[in-house]
C-alpha cells in the first residue's frame, strides 16, 4: 500500500531521503485517487501510441470532408488502441462477429483479469489489474484523439464520437468496479510510520508518514491518502544531515519491507512485519553526530486473512559517557509477540570465529525451546505459522547483534589511546590463550559430554547483553520461548602480573503460559582466567557448565488436570586448570556428569499411585593431574625449587584473587 501510494517515488527510503534534502519545506501533503493512477500513466508512457503504416497512409490520403463524412476511420484507430492492451496473446475466436468499441475495451479488461488469474494473483493484485485496465482504456481514447489531431481530422463530430463512445464503455465499467471496491474497501486500511532523531548536540528531527486507503461512498471508488511531516526542532550541520541521510535509508528500507508484507499477508504462513527486513545499517551509524533515533511503524487492516493491526517500535541509542549502545525492539501482529534487547559496550573488535560461535549457540538455544515437550517430536510447539514468525523476528535479532559488534569495532577506533590499549590489551591476551589452546601439544583442556557451543578462549567482541522473547497468544494457549546471551570482561594487574577474566552464558527457556505447566531450562556459561608476566601466559582457568531441567506433562480428562509424566535434572561441569611457570607445565582436568530422571510407568496397571514412575539416577566424576617437564631441577636444587613455589603461589594468589 505504501509503494502504491507513493506512486512515481521507488520506495519510502528514497521518499525520506528526499524529505531531508527538502528539509526548508516544514510539511509536504499530497493527496491521490485511485491506487493505481500513477502506475497506469506509467504504463502508457512507456506503451506509446500504436497505429500500422498503412491506416496513417490511409489517414493522411483522406480528405478532410471523405473524414467528417464517416467516423469509420475514428473507429479504426479507437479499435486499434484498445486491441494494443490486451494482455494475453490468446483470446476467445468470436467468429465473423464485429466486436464494438464497448466491447472490444471491456475484452481487454477481461484479457487483464485472465492473465492475472493465470499467474494466481490474489484479490488485491487483481482489483489493482481492474484499475489499471481503466486509466488504460481511458488513455487509449485520449491516444485516439491525438493521432487524430496531429492529422488535422479531429473535428466536432470526432469528439463527439469518442466521448460518447468513452462514457458508455465506463457505465459499463462502474458497476463492475464499485462492487469489487466496496467488498475489498468497505473498512479503513490505515499506515503509519513516525521516526525520531536526535543529535549529539541536542537537534531532534521528527518525521511522521501516515497513509490510508477506503471507500468513497459519493465516487464509489476505492481512494488512496498520505501525508509526509517534516520537523527541525535547531540547525544541522551538513555532518549532521549526512548522518541523518545514513538512518533514514535505513530506516526506509525496513519501513518498505514493513508494509510491503503486510500488504502481502494473504499468504497464511508468512507472517507480517518481520520477513526481508534488517537491521544491518545499525554497523554505519555515525556516532560522532547521533546520540540515537525511535522509529514506529504500524498498520491496520480489514483483510479477513490479515492479522488486523501490526505495530513495531524500535529504538536506538550510544552513550559516550558509559561507551554503551542501547536497542529495543518490540513487534506485535496478531497473535504473534515479539521483544528483544541489547545493552553493549562500545569498546570491541572483531573476532569472526567467536561471532560464529555466539550466533550457533543462539541457533542451538532456539532450537533447544522451540520444539515441542516430547522426547521424539521436533515439531515446533508454536505450529507453522507460529513458528515462521518466531524464525523471522529472530533473525533480525541476530541482525542487530551483529550489527552492534560491527558498530562497536568501528567506534573503539575512535576512542583515545588507553581505549585501545585497553581493547589491544585483551587482544594480545586472547592471542596467547587461543595459542595454549590450539598448539600446544601438552594441553588435555576441557573435556566433557556437553560440547562448549560458547566456544573456548577469550572473545575479542565487545561485552553486551541479548535477550530475546517471542510469544504466541493463542488464548489459554501460550507458549513462550526465551533466549539470554552475555558477555563480561574484566582486567587486573597485581605486581608484575595482570590478567583478563571473562564469562560468557547462554540460556533458553520455554514454557507454556497460563495453562499447561511444561517447561524447559538451559544454562551454559563458559568462564576463563588469566595471569600473563612479561607478555608471557602462566594461568590459565577454565570452567563449563551445562545445567538442564525440564518437565512434561499431559491432560487427564478423567481428573481434568495436566499430570506429570516426565522430570529430569542433568548438570555437567568441567574445569582445567594450568599453571606453566619455568617451563614447567602443571594441569589439573576435572569432569563431572549427575542426571536424575523421573518417568511415568505406563505400563503400571496397580492402584499404588506411589509406584507410577520409574526413577534413574546417573553420576560420574573424574580429576586428573598432568606434570610436564625438567622436574629433577626441582628435586636436586632448593632455590629453584623455593623460587618454582613462590611464583606458583602468587599466580594461584593473583588467580584467586579475581
Amino acid at each position: 500500500m505504501v509503494n502504491n501510494a507513493l506512486g512515481s517515488q521507488s520506495n519510502l527510503s528514497t521518499l525520506l531521503a528526499q524529505s531531508v534534502n527538502n528539509a526548508n519545506q516544514a510539511s509536504v501533503s499530497p493527496s491521490l485517487h485511485t491506487s493505481s493512477d500513477l502506475q497506469a500513466i506509467n504504463d502508457l508512457q512507456t506503451n506509446e501510441s500504436k497505429i500500422t503504416d498503412g491506416l496513417l497512409n490511409q489517414l493522411n490520403n483522406e480528405t478532410l470532408d471523405e473524414a467528417l463524412a464517416s467516423n469509420q476511420k475514428v473507429e479504426d484507430v479507437l479499435k486499434q488502441q484498445l486491441t494494443s492492451l490486451f494482455t494475453i496473446s490468446s483470446t476467445p475466436s468470436m467468429l465473423n462477429y464485429k466486436l464494438s468499441d464497448e466491447e472490444l475495451a471491456l475484452r481487454t479488461v477481461i484479457s487483464s483479469q485472465h492473465e492475472g488469474l493465470l499467474k494466481n494473483e490474489n484479490s488485491t493484485q487483481l482489483i489493482e489489474r481492474l484499475n489499471t485496465s481503466v486509466k488504460n482504456i481511458r488513455g487509449a481514447y485520449a491516444n485516439t484523439s491525438d493521432i487524430l489531431s496531429s492529422l488535422g481530422q479531429l473535428g466536432h463530430e470526432q469528439k463527439t464520437f469518442l466521448a460518447s463512445s468513452q462514457q458508455r464503455v465506463e457505465r459499463s465499467l462502474n458497476p463492475y468496479m464499485e462492487s469489487l471496491n466496496r467488498a475489498k474497501y468497505e473498512d479503513d486500511d490505515n499506515y503509519l510510520f513516525e521516526l525520531s532523531v536526535k543529535t549529539k548536540e541536542g537537534d531532534v528531527i521528527n518525521i511522521t508518514f501516515n497513509s490510508s486507503q477506503g471507500y468513497d461512498e459519493e465516487t464509489g471508488e476505492a481512494i488512496d491518502g498520505f501525508g509526509i511531516s517534516y520537523e527541525v526542532n535547531g540547525n544541522l550541520s551538513e555532518a549532521e544531515h549526512t548522518a541523518l541521510t545514513q538512518v533514514m535509508s535505513g530506516v526506509g528500507e525496513m519501513a518498505d519491507e514493513y508494509f510491503k508484507v503486510s500488504e502481502n499477508s494473504f499468504n497464511p504462513i508468512t507472517l507480517s512485519n518481520q520477513s526481508d527486513m534488517s537491521l544491518d545499517f545499525l554497523a554505519g551509524f555515525n556516532s560522532q553526530q547521533l546520540a540515537g533515533f525511535n522509529v514506529s511503524f504500524s498498520t491496520t487492516q480489514n483483510d479477513a486473512l490479515d492479522s488486523g493491526e501490526s505495530t513495531l517500535d524500535l529504538s536506538y541509542s550510544i552513550d559516550e559517557a558509559s561507551n554503551q549502545q542501547a536497542l529495543v525492539f518490540k513487534a506485535e501482529s496478531g497473535k504473534n509477540d515479539i521483544d528483544f534487547a541489547l545493552d553493549m559496550s562500545t569498546i570491541g573488535a572483531k573476532d569472526t570465529q567467536q561471532m560464529q560461535q555466539y550466533l550457533a549457540s543462539l541457533d542451538q538455544s532456539l532450537e533447544d525451546s522451540r520444539v515441542n515437550s516430547t522426547e521424539d517430536s521436533k515439531d515446533s510447539a508454536f505450529g507453522r505459522k507460529g513458528d515462521d514468525a518466531m524464525q523471522q523476528g529472530f533473525s533480525l535479532f541476530k541482525s542487530a547483534f551483529t550489527s552492534m559488534s560491527s558498530a562497536a569495532e568501528r567506534y573503539s577506533n575512535l576512542e583515545s589511546l588507553a581505549d585501545q590499549q585497553f581493547n589491544d590489551g585483551r587482544a594480545m591476551v586472547a592471542d596467547l590463550v587461543n595459542n595454549m589452546i590450539t598448539n600446544d601439544a601438552r594441553y588435555q583442556g576441557l573435556n566433557n559430554k556437553a560440547p562448549n557451543t560458547l566456544g573456548a578462549g577469550i572473545s575479542k567482541l565487545a561485552d553486551f547483553d541479548a535477550t530475546f522473547s517471542y510469544v504466541l497468544d493463542n488464548g489459554d494457549y501460550q507458549p513462550k520461548s526465551t533466549i539470554e546471551l552475555s558477555q563480561v570482561t574484566e582486567q587486573a594487574q597485581l605486581g608484575d602480573l595482570s590478567g583478563v577474566t571473562q564469562s560468557k552464558n547462554v540460556s533458553s527457556h520455554f514454557d507454556y503460559q497460563y495453562s499447561r505447566p511444561d517447561y524447559y531450562d538451559k544454562e551454559e556459561s563458559y568462564n576463563v582466567g588469566t595471569a600473563v608476566k612479561n607478555k608471557e601466559l602462566v594461568g590459565l582457568d577454565q570452567s563449563h557448565e551445562v545445567d538442564v531441567d525440564t518437565k512434561m506433562f499431559e491432560f487427564n480428562p478423567q481428573t481434568n488436570q495436566y499430570e506429570l509424566q516426565m522430570a529430569m535434572q542433568e548438570q555437567t561441569i568441567s574445569k582445567s586448570d594450568i599453571r606453566l611457570i619455568d617451563d614447567i607445565w602443571l594441569e589439573e582436568n576435572e569432569n563431572s556428569y549427575s542426571m536424575h530422571k523421573k518417568e511415568r510407568d505406563e505400563n503400571d496397571e496397580s492402584d499404588d499411585k506411589q509406584d507410577d514412575f520409574i526413577e534413574t539416577n546417573r553420576h560420574s566424576h573424574t580429576k586428573l593431574v598432568t606434570l610436564i617437564g625438567d622436574l629433577d631441577k626441582l628435586a636436586e636444587n632448593k632455590d629453584v625449587r623455593r623460587e618454582y613455589l613462590t611464583n606458583l603461589s602468587q599466580v594461584n594468589f593473583f588467580m584467586d584473587k579475581k
